[in-house]
């Protein structure tokens, strides 16, 4: 942590008077906070972080001279050693912003395997919080267990389905499946049929019992969805460019599809709804015929619903969500179930650093099967290319608490919305709420629009207009720039 790193933070706070994901302000005017540790731990949990004790949130982030910069410090050694699991190493750094004495205090990440950290006074589910936006939030249950879970190394995916029975898997698509295993695997024919399947992870027992594991069943399942009923992708048309549109008859999808069986009967079958859902281009070729061309690559849709299947949370705390794949006027989006697995992230994506993989057994079946896995870790960056190919924005990923999407569009957001989501959409969502957000999208598009243009484009009440925008004043985000009938918004930046 550099005094320069320190100053940006600063002045990061004051410009857009806000906290961000990685920088929280604290006064300590006469005594070192009181409550320290949410923001300690939500930062070890998350992406780490530097706390600035001497600057007021409440007045407009402006430096307020700390009491006594060793006290504070000796305080957060104490709470990081004595009080945190595991146990932190704060970094201090002492400094003067416009000759004001303030304290830098910065958190690491701690590694995934040592997650969650927490303030055992109050335990493990009340004392850890990861960082949300501006927020220190309590971790969920959810969260709790995709730790635990990634530090004991459970494998969802071999979990026994013990409503099911052998008789439930396709029988010819398992005999298939044994004869090009023990020709490409000739140690394997030693064994019985069902040690393979059980080797494989396919299978599991219980004395003479023999269950299909959840890998099992969505691989060679004659109706997985008989016991895994929201194991399906969710299809659907949207008549607009948001939920909530209609069509010209009031229809609230144009088209919308219940898509069941095993994965690679999913992927199938979505990619057919895709297909037969968007527009196609015709072109002539070099031989002068006419070739109709999907608006989409479909190798990049492929991809992404592959994946989809492939790498969504399969636990039973998210057994109960389905995939989503929507289809408006300007994008496709498709989300699933389960954020970023282990030290994964959203920058490393499509990059040669290799990403840790939730569903293991699923993988490894399907890459000796070879009709989906082709070229592990190549799909991401196979989306990019196919998307560049056609002229088209690169895809868009997005980690959100608990889901993860893919957005594929047909035209790139214009350069100034593109700087706004930049800027505020993506770093500082939490300070908005959802109706906020697409405010400020819609005035950074048009500052002359009306409440009453607001409320038709956002399918919101008047008043819901109102309110909204008396908040984003009350945040100094938006002014009103002459008079109410002839003046514009101006969004501060």
């Amino acid at each position: 942590m550099s005094e320069q790193e320190v100053i940006n933070a600063i002045k990061l706070l004051q410009k857009y008077q806000m906290e961000t994901v990685k920088v929280e302000a604290k006064t300590a005017e006469k005594d070192a906070p009181k409550k320290c540790y949410d923001t300690i731990s939500a930062f070890a949990n998350t992406r780490g972080g530097i706390i600035i004790f001497g600057i007021n949130e409440d007045n407009h982030f402006k430096e307020q001279a700390i009491y006594n910069g060793n006290d504070i410090q000796k305080k957060i050694t104490s709470l990081c050693t004595d009080s945190m699991e595991p146990k932190l190493r704060p970094q201090f750094l002492p400094l003067d912003y416009n000759n004001v004495p303030l304290l830098a205090v910065k958190i690491d990440e701690i590694p995934q395997s040592q997650k969650p950290c927490y303030y055992k006074p109050a335990g493990i589910k009340k004392g850890a919080y990861i960082r949300v936006g501006d927020a220190d939030s309590p971790i969920t249950d959810y969260e709790l267990y995709c730790y635990q879970s990634y530090k004991d190394n459970i494998q969802e995916d071999l979990r026994p389905i013990k409503r099911a029975s052998m008789e439930d898997l396709d029988q010819e698509k398992i005999s298939n499946y044994l004869i090009k295993l023990k020709k490409e695997k000739p140690n394997f024919s030693k064994f019985s049929d069902k040690k393979i399947l059980k080797l494989s992870g396919i299978i599991d027992s219980n004395a003479n019992e023999f269950f299909p594991t959840l890998s099992g069943m969505l691989m060679f399942g004659e109706y997985p969805q008989a016991y895994l009923p929201q194991l399906f992708v969710a299809c659907v048309v949207v008549p607009g460019t948001k939920l909530g549109d209609v069509g010209e008859m009031g229809q609230r999808f144009d088209d919308n599809k219940k898509v069941e069986g095993t994965i690679d009967e999913m992927l199938e079958q979505t990619l057919a709804f895709i297909r037969r859902n968007i527009g196609t281009k015709i072109v002539i070729d070099e031989e002068g015929k006419r070739v109709n061309i999907p608006e989409y690559p479909m190798i990049a849709l492929r991809e992404a619903v592959a994946n989809s299947l492939i790498h969504r949370d399969y636990s039973i705390y998210r057994e109960s969500a389905y995939i989503y794949v929507q289809i408006y006027d300007d994008r496709i989006e498709i989300i699933n179930p389960g954020d970023l697995y282990g030290n994964n992230r959203l920058e490393n994506l499509g990059t040669d650093i290799m990403p840790e993989v939730r569903n293991k057994n699923i993988v490894r079946l399907l890459e000796e099967k070879g009709d989906i896995i082709e070229n592990r870790h190549t799909g991401i960056a196979t989306m990019r290319v196919e998307m560049k190919k056609m002229g088209l924005p690169s895809p868009e990923f997005k980690s959100i608490r608990g889901d993860f999407k893919v957005i594929f569009r047909k035209e790139p957001l214009p350069n100034d919305i593109q700087e706004f989501t930049e800027k505020f959409t993506e770093k500082f969502t939490e300070k908005f709420t959802e109706n906020e957000q697409k405010i400020l999208q819609e005035l950074v598009k048009n500052p002359f629009i009306t409440q009453i243009e607001l409320s038709k484009k956002l399918g919101v009440t008047k008043r819901s207009i109102i309110k909204n925008m008396k908040n984003l004043k009350e945040k100094n985000k938006i002014k009103r720039v002459g008079s109410d009938r002839k003046g514009y918004w101006e969004i501060i930046k």
